[in-house]
């Protein structure tokens, strides 16, 4: 239950598997990110939500370690990435905005690969292409080179890569692109089966309504910043929204806030934090 007023104890059961703090990244003269903080906890879907070139990719791309941060602390399943930057990766599956994927191999060819590259026993591979293959109704394109796929089945093998060794962390930018109703059903109930295995799903995307419907609790990014996170009731309260208002219109309210704010209050205020079951912050630096 959330905290009326003041600073309430952090329920133990919420362990951070994804933890970033102050962190900061340009490219050239662009500020991408400007002093990101964010946790994700075990056994929880997260949303990173935001317009494009809000910070998001760039985010993720500093998580999974395809970019160097210029400053700040990331932590992925306890692992401080800066000076451990390979062995959390074992506990990570990553599926970007955009994936190139070798037309010449078939699809079980392609997982097969994806499995043995991560050291996944022979035995264990050959069960998880037949679940994903049927959670995914693709047992019929097994065969089938991946270069004839469409692109919603593209996206469901990527996804399907991603799990092969079975990782903590799942973290997909823009994951549902492409892909009809159906599948996207499809994949949700997988997310929530992984949920309840305590397994974490880090989501990105900027379709808010896709956000309010598969996630727990959302962080709201705009201009490289936290803005708020929280799930959807602690964020209505803290925009001043009604109880009935979108996420769309929380993230409208905020985003809109946060431009008003004048530049120095916006890189200077300090952080104020309130904790209850759901934790959710007003990020302004």
């Amino acid at each position: 239950m959330l905290a009326a007023a003041g600073v309430a104890k952090a329920d133990p059961r919420m362990v951070s598997i994804v933890e970033l703090n102050d962190v900061w990244k340009s490219y050239d003269e662009v500020q991408a990110l400007r002093g990101l903080s964010l946790d994700v906890y075990r056994g929880e879907m997260f949303g990173l939500v935001g317009p494009n070139g809000a910070g998001k990719t760039t985010a993720l791309r500093i998580i999974v370690g395809l970019l160097r941060m210029d400053k700040g602390l990331v932590k992925v399943n306890g692992y401080d990435i800066g000076e451990e930057p390979y062995e959390y990766k074992r506990f990570v599956g990553y599926v970007p905005e955009t994936v190139s994927l070798p037309d010449y191999l078939t699809v079980e060819e392609f997982l097969i690969y994806s499995g043995k590259i991560r050291g996944v026993p022979n035995e264990q591979i050959a069960q998880r292409i037949d679940f994903y293959l049927r959670k995914f109704d693709l047992e019929g394109k097994r065969k089938t080179l991946v270069l004839l796929l469409s692109r919603g089945m593209k996206q469901k093998v990527v996804i399907a890569s991603a799990l092969m060794h079975d990782p903590d962390l799942l973290i997909l930018d823009e994951p549902l692109v492409g892909i009809d109703p159906a599948g996207q059903h499809r994949i949700k109930e997988l997310f929530n089966e992984r949920i309840e295995d305590d397994k974490s799903v880090f989501v990105s995307t900027h379709m808010l309504d896709t956000a309010e419907r598969m996630c727990d609790r959302v962080a709201i990014i705009h201009r490289g910043r936290n803005v708020a996170s929280g799930d959807l009731k602690s964020l209505q309260a803290l925009s001043e929204t009604s109880e009935d208002a979108t996420l769309e219109e929380v993230f409208l309210r905020l985003t809109q806030e946060t431009e008003q704010e004048p530049a120095e209050t916006r890189f200077e205020r300090p952080e104020r934090k309130r904790r209850g079951l759901f934790r959710f912050s007003r990020r302004t630096h």
